[in-house]
């Protein structure tokens, strides 16, 4: 905005300079008697050499302009001179005025960066004139305002649904165990027995995962110092039975790292990426998991990276993965362990609660690769 404010002054201006160059060019007729330069000199020796007279009472010409040409020429300089200061004031100026105009607008970004993240507990709130700007300001704090409460119902809603349904399939789940333990029903009944707690168990995972996704929402967090490396060697314990029993291998090679977080968010982020590509996988398989430190353009991070190898998936496919529900067919396991389509949503949501990043690259040969990162070094925590 400031290049652009100097650049239209100096435009105007370098106009402004051609019209009076032209004007005093062609339009005034100039009857100008020539003054000879040695009779000037002559004369400030005479001055010099006259007691009589002070040598104040004679100015030397600094600028002697005996033609048109010679105006013309001085006019030009002058307006040269006077263009290239009013140039250099206009940019300083265009620089303190704009960055007053544009102050209200960066701080409305700022808000709309911050609901990006899903926070919508903020206002601009401008103060001001009533002009355009405090009118956009204002308008955009109503709709904060009605999308914070909208979020709001929505996360209510789906706690006090998930709550209300957590008893009734909790009893269910009891009626079908103590109904399994009469001996004398027959396998086909057996059969059916179990197949009804088997998608039991699954309405109650749903159920607990959603109900994990509105604490995420929540925000509430209890943060503190976590090593990446001791945390993916617990979740690794917690699926070395699964894979050894599936055939897959596992590669580890993790370095030291500490992020803030919250222990128990990040005991279920690697315990969620480290079952879906348990789970995700092929029979035979593999699995690759790698943390430690990385720089780039923001900084040092913290970084986890788990690759599996499994069906191929397209970068469309694998774009929809984080969304709630979603399953793949790809990646959608059997029996009781299959995909409930919201282990990389709480990935997700927990990822963004740290204010981490997540991405999710298909690999070549079939399988998933996913990448988080997060900030380090962790924040100083005060006493």
């Amino acid at each position: 905005m400031t290049l652009t404010y100097t650049a239209l002054f100096t435009v105007a201006g370098a106009i402004m300079l051609a019209s009076i160059y032209l004007f005093m060019r062609y339009v005034p007729t100039y009857a100008i008697r020539a003054v000879d330069v040695e009779d000037l000199r002559s004369t400030k020796e005479y001055v010099q050499a006259s007691p009589e007279v002070t040598p104040e009472a004679f100015v030397s010409p600094a600028l002697v302009v005996s033609d048109q040409s010679d105006i013309l020429n001085t006019l030009l300089a002058a307006s040269a001179l006077v263009l290239v200061l009013l140039a250099g004031l206009s940019a300083g100026a265009g620089w303190i005025i704009s960055g007053r105009m544009l102050k209200p607008l960066q701080e409305i970004t700022a808000a709309a960066q911050r609901a990006a993240t899903g926070t919508f507990d903020h206002r601009v709130a401008l103060a001001g004139p009533r002009d355009e700007i405090t009118e956009l300001s204002d308008t955009f704090d109503h709709m904060l305002e009605r999308l914070g409460r909208a979020f709001q119902a929505q996360q209510r809603f789906a706690a006090n649904a998930s709550h209300e349904l957590r008893t009734p399939l909790a009893i269910t789940q009891t009626i079908l165990d103590v109904a399994k333990r009469d001996s004398g029903l027959d396998g086909n009944m057996m059969h059916v027995l179990d197949q009804l707690r088997e998608t039991n168990t699954r309405s109650i995972d749903t159920v607990e995962a959603i109900l994990d996704l509105a604490d995420l929402d929540r925000g509430d967090l209890e943060t503190t110092n976590c090593d990446l490396q001791s945390f993916i060697a617990d979740a690794f314990r917690d699926v070395d039975r699964e894979a050894s029993a599936r055939g897959i291998r596992i590669s580890i090679d993790t370095r030291p790292a500490e992020i803030e977080a919250d222990p128990q968010l990040l005991a279920q982020l690697l315990g969620n990426l480290l079952h879906n590509a348990v789970r995700h996988n092929i029979d035979g398989g593999s699995i690759s998991i790698r943390s430690g430190l990385t720089a780039g353009l923001a900084g040092v991070r913290a970084y986890i990276e788990v690759s599996n190898s499994g069906a191929i998936l397209s970068k469309d496919r694998v774009g929809r993965l984080m969304e709630p529900f979603y399953r793949d067919e790809g990646r959608v396991a059997s029996g009781a362990s299959g995909s409930r389509g919201l282990g990389l949503t709480i990935v997700n949501s927990i990822v963004a609660a740290h204010h981490g990043t997540i991405g999710l690259t298909p690999n070549a040969d079939g399988g998933l690769r996913v990448r988080v990162e997060f900030q380090h070094p962790p924040r100083a925590r005060t006493a």
